[in-house]
């Protein structure tokens, strides 16, 4: 074991024959440098002083106490009381304490640390420690623990700064300019040309320290270029690296630069710079800077990226203006012809029918083309809130089949609409019925569009997987029209995506349809996939979670059938809320032609005020324009909705609105209204929801 000696004086050094061979190698190499050398057990904690020179800071506490500690943990911290600053005490500590230095040695053979002593007097001095593994045993491991004192490296270190320093002044570019590159750049070295020599002045940069500081440049230069240049560079580097043809390309010029990649795929920017001309103003020395630009080539390539997708989405956006000049222009241009058409025959009923049905359809498809664009801009830019409504799915179905396959009819397409309302274990549901019905709907009349006549469709619609509180159904659509390219498939969810221009002109449409559906999808938390092969067809496949409704309710309703020839609008009394005259002309005719007997009121507040003074169950329906002064639709159906009296809940609220939006949908639903019909109003559909709305309130639902 290991036992403390006294301090030793210079000469009384331990002798190094006194170790074994290896410990003697050890004893050798570090007692001519260092000033103070220890040998210690770094398991038992004791320790031996080795050496100890004069006017050391170790060598006046020793003298200062005669008994030092017999364990080096309590030596190391009596020293660091007296001679170490406080806020580097604990790692100096740390680093000393005998089971941190065995716990490095056990991988390590040796290791240093730098640390600032302060002697009594205030002088401050900086040293290296050195600790060697020694002898390891059963019992005992040695380490061997040197200091050396390292001022004379940082006065190298100073020195080499007042190298920097003079170069820096020397330039004729000034010392502002010089200050500045050597913060700028990574690597500063000066280049005497006609001698093929340099001096390194600054180098942080990590790659170019593993090579020479100084010496013949241009031999250098081929050593970094083939270590660390690119390889698609290095031609490009060796000559601009070449000082030869240097005075001649910078005969006008103060600084010439290259940017480069390395090996490791980072950027480099190299640049010469005039440092000093001889008598004829030939170049002689130059300074040597390089430094990192891979953040600025990021920026430079995101850019670049940002840039071509700007001009990606111009192009988008100017097909898009394009396909809506001419898909707004074709169908404003029949009505146009139809009306003069229809001016200069007034006398023949079958021209005069004719021209009102295809103004029809023409003004009908340019509603449709503007509610497309409209959904599309609230979907892409986020500004829709989603909300969860109750609701029965099989209405939905009917609604949407029902329609299907009158326009597939009129194109002599067959529809086959393969689902059963037994087969259906769950119809109340609650989620965004509005997004369904038209994700259902922008499926179907694609494919109804793309169907040539004879041709055959086929939607179903089947329960996936079901638990007590969620239910998922996939809804599908099937049609044999022209089918897709696979190269199309790839991108038909894209906006304004169309296998061919040419198909512009036999298939209506802005190409929005999909893009639409599936950005419906996405936010029902579903999918949507396209199966379809050129010239077989198309199939279209959804798949749709909700939560599953009262079981309670679901079964009142399965409880009902509802006939729509059984149910009589005749009779009825329609209070019409509308501001404007010509909408109110046009509701008030087809409610009147349908046997209904109309009020009308110009604003929400007049329509509070008729609901008010009428007797209980006067109304039975009231249709209600949602965008109106004083208050709009919605705050004046909530109001009649919390009247205390009895048919305030069960009068039934059509919403009118120019708007399409699954929001305002939404938003109607929310308020209190039992149906949403757009303008222009459609005379089916308002009838249709004027008998539904009649049979719920007959049912009580």
């Amino acid at each position: 074991m290991l036992s403390r000696e006294k301090t030793k004086t210079d000469d009384q050094r331990q002798d190094v024959n006194d170790y074994p061979v290896k410990e003697q190698y050890v004893l050798s190499r570090l007692l001519p440098e260092y000033v103070s050398l220890y040998r210690i057990d770094l398991n038992s904690g004791k320790y031996e002083i080795l050496r100890l020179d004069a006017n050391t800071n170790a060598r006046q506490l020793a003298e200062k106490d005669p008994h030092p500690p017999e364990n080096f943990d309590e030596y190391v911290r009596r020293y660091a009381d007296n001679f170490i600053l406080d806020e580097e005490k604990e790692e100096f500590i740390d680093w000393h304490l005998c089971a941190n230095m065995k716990r490095r040695l056990l991988h390590e053979e040796k290791f240093t640390y730098h640390y600032h002593s302060v002697s009594k007097e205030g002088k401050d001095s900086y040293y290296e420690a050195y600790v060697v593994k020694g002898k390891t045993d059963d019992e005992t491991f040695d380490a061997f623990l040197g200091y050396r004192n390292i001022d004379s490296i940082l006065y190298k270190e100073k020195e080499i700064q007042e190298k920097l320093q003079k170069a820096l002044n020397e330039a004729r570019l000034g010392n502002e300019i010089i200050s500045s590159i050597a913060r700028t750049y990574q690597y500063i070295s000066r280049i005497d040309i006609q001698a093929d020599y340099f001096e390194e002045i600054s180098n942080r940069d990590v790659e170019h320290l593993k090579y020479i500081h100084s010496g013949t440049l241009s031999e250098n230069n081929k050593r970094v270029c083939r270590g660390l240049v690119a390889e698609e560079y290095q031609d490009a580097f060796e000559k601009f690296t070449d000082i030869s043809t240097l005075p001649e390309r910078m005969k006008d010029e103060e600084s010439v630069v290259m940017e480069y990649r390395m090996k490791d795929g980072s950027w480099h920017s190299l640049r010469f710079i005039e440092k000093k001309r001889d008598e004829t103003g030939r170049l002689t020395h130059v300074l040597c800077a390089i430094r990192s630009i891979s953040d600025a080539k990021r920026r430079e390539q995101t850019l670049i990226y940002q840039v071509a997708e700007a001009k990606k989405d111009a192009a988008v956006k100017t097909r898009f203006l394009s396909n809506m000049s001419h898909d707004i222009r074709t169908p404003m241009n029949g009505i146009i012809g139809m009306v003069e058409l229809a001016n200069r025959y007034p006398n023949d009923p079958e021209i005069q029918q004719k021209c009102r049905d295809k103004i029809m359809d023409s003004s009908r498809y340019l509603v449709s083309l503007v509610n497309d664009i409209l959904d599309m801009n609230k979907l892409e830019s986020g500004d829709i809130v989603d909300q969860e409504l109750t609701f029965d799915l099989t209405e939905i179905l009917s609604r949407i089949n029902t329609e299907k396959q009158l326009q597939a009819a009129e194109k002599n397409i067959e529809c086959i609409v393969d689902w059963e309302k037994s087969e259906l274990s769950h119809i109340l549901l609650t989620g965004n019925s509005v997004y369904l019905e038209r994700l259902l709907n922008a499926i179907s009349d694609n494919a109804v569009k793309f169907t040539e006549p004879g041709g055959r469709i086929h939607v179903w619609c089947k329960e996936k997987f079901a638990d007590e509180k969620r239910v998922v159904y996939e809804f599908g659509c099937a049609d044999n029209g022209p089918g897709m390219s696979q190269e199309f498939v790839a991108h038909a969810f894209d906006l304004f995506a169309q296998e061919k221009e040419t198909s512009r002109s036999k298939y209506e449409g802005t190409g929005l349809g999909l893009p639409i559906a599936k950005k419906l999808a996405d936010r029902m938390g579903g999918t949507i996939r396209i199966e379809s092969k050129e010239g077989t067809g198309t199939t279209v496949i959804m798949t749709i979670p909700f939560k599953i409704g009262e079981a309670e309710k679901a079964r009142k309703l399965e409880d009902f059938v509802k006939d729509p020839n059984t149910i009589s609008l005749e009779g009825l009394r329609a209070l019409v809320v509308e501001d404007n005259e010509l909408n109110m002309e046009i509701a008030s005719f087809m409610l009147e032609d349908n046997g209904i007997i109309v009020d009308c009121a110009k604003d929400g507040l007049e329509a509070i005020g008729k609901f008010e003074k009428s007797e209980p169950g006067y109304y039975d329906v009231i249709l209600m324009d949602i965008m109106m002064p004083n208050l709009n639709g919605w705050d004046t159906t909530r109001r009649i909705r919390s009247m205390k009296r009895s048919d305030a809940e069960r009068v039934p609220v059509i919403a009118m609105s120019a708007n399409a939006f699954a929001e305002d949908i939404i938003n109607s639903r929310i308020s209190g209204m039992d149906e949403h019909l757009t303008k222009p109003l459609d005379p089916a559909r308002l009838v249709n929801a004027l008998k539904d709305c009649v049979w719920r309130r007959n049912h009580r639902l």
